[in-house]
């Protein structure tokens, strides 16, 4: 047969068509997505908590004179949940830490991410930034007036959030006070465990809670810290460290004096996780796999969608974070993800013990978790 040449146009359309479609199906795979395959490897061999889906919102809250940002994630549900109070690192803005607070809000948990301004990314405009000076401006951000800064800081949001409770706000109405956690990554593992009783220097908490556990990732110890002072904790804890984990600030000399604070914890039920070969940025729990540069600007994940003093609400299964060109945490490799799969489902399991007293997950802990970790680290 020999075609008519409108025939010829519109074969050529049709393989052009083909063509296309072809080259979408070979466009590499979203790195994110075959990271969480590989994370979900290891998760499906693990303790299995509940799995929900999940909204968020993300706001700047004027307390006073003191502008805070909130984030909020939560299953989507009606029951009465228990809380996550979670507090970001130096420099790291509210939504933070958004690979464990996904896991933890699917798996049942309200989570209220906390940070001031001051401690926030807008750290990095400041003149000892821009000069470079990481250690000074850590020196200030770690001290004893800053921790009282912070711990006034959250009782003001606590007090704010059971305010806007009592005014109808039904998601903030549905959290369970009897039921909270306190967990924070660095700088905001000093507050955490400040809040339960291991205030240096005659710190006073202040903060109107009695967390039912702590969850302490590259917990912060200082220069010249008393064991004594984190015997002082009231609740049980979970450290999380690694010989990797280096301080990006030049502030904490060692993760051997991480490690103090959870060999002094004397409360029972408590454990400490070394991890193999978890860097402070995995610790973080943020921006774990790097975009592309051929995907940039692709697409934005739910919960980008904040702005200073607004309000953006995102349903799904992510909340990422933007991060600073000016930050002292350089590019890294994807992590393991046997590492990240650990940080999630043994602080799930901690959790579900300690505050939902669930005998599975404790026996999880006791027997199984150090088997299911191998050569990725130590579980005591």
């Amino acid at each position: 047969m020999i075609l008519q040449p409108r025939h010829w146009l519109a074969a050529s359309v049709l393989i052009g068509t083909l063509g296309l479609i072809a080259g979408c199906a070979s466009d590499p795979a979203d790195p994110h997505i075959k990271f969480a395959e590989l994370v979900n490897q290891d998760l499906a061999t693990a303790y299995q908590p509940a799995r929900n889906d999940i909204s968020n919102w993300n706001e700047t809250w004027q307390l006073g004179r003191q502008s805070v940002d909130v984030a909020w994630l939560a299953p989507d549900t009606h029951e009465r949940l228990p809380l996550i109070i979670y507090l970001p690192g130096l420099g790291e803005s509210a939504t933070a830490g958004e690979e464990w607070r996904n896991a933890w809000a699917q798996a049942g948990y309200a989570v209220l991410s906390i940070q001031g301004q001051y401690y926030g990314p807008a750290l990095y405009s400041t003149s000892q930034a821009q000069a470079v000076v990481f250690r000074e401006l850590a020196a200030d951000r770690y001290s004893g007036p800053a921790l009282r800064d912070r711990l006034a800081t959250l009782q003001k949001v606590l007090t704010e959030v059971r305010a806007r409770a009592a005014k109808g706000d039904a998601q903030l109405a549905s959290i369970d006070w009897n039921q909270v956690v306190v967990a924070g990554f660095d700088l905001g593992a000093q507050t955490a465990a400040a809040v339960a009783g291991a205030g240096e220097a005659g710190v006073a908490s202040g903060v109107d809670i009695q967390p039912k556990a702590l969850l302490l990732l590259s917990p912060y110890v200082d220069v010249g810290a008393r064991p004594e002072v984190f015997a002082r904790i009231t609740s049980p804890v979970l450290t999380i460290t690694s010989p990797d984990d280096e301080d990006p600030f030049n502030w904490v000399s060692s993760y051997q004096q991480r490690e103090l604070l959870g060999e002094s914890v004397t409360v029972a039920g408590s454990y400490r996780l070394k991890l193999a070969r978890s860097t402070y940025k995995t610790l973080s729990g943020s921006d774990l796999v790097p975009i592309p540069p051929d995907r940039k600007g692709i697409s934005k994940p739910p919960g980008d969608e904040h702005t200073p003093g607004g309000k953006s609400h995102a349903k799904g299964k992510s909340a990422r974070s933007a991060s600073s060109s000016h930050s002292p945490v350089g590019a890294e490799p994807v992590p393991d993800p046997k590492q990240v799969a650990a940080i999630q489902v043994i602080s799930q399991a901690f959790f579900d013990s300690r505050v939902r007293h669930n005998p599975v997950a404790s026996e999880w802990l006791q027997k199984a978790a150090p088997g299911w970790l191998g050569r990725a680290g130590q579980l005591q």
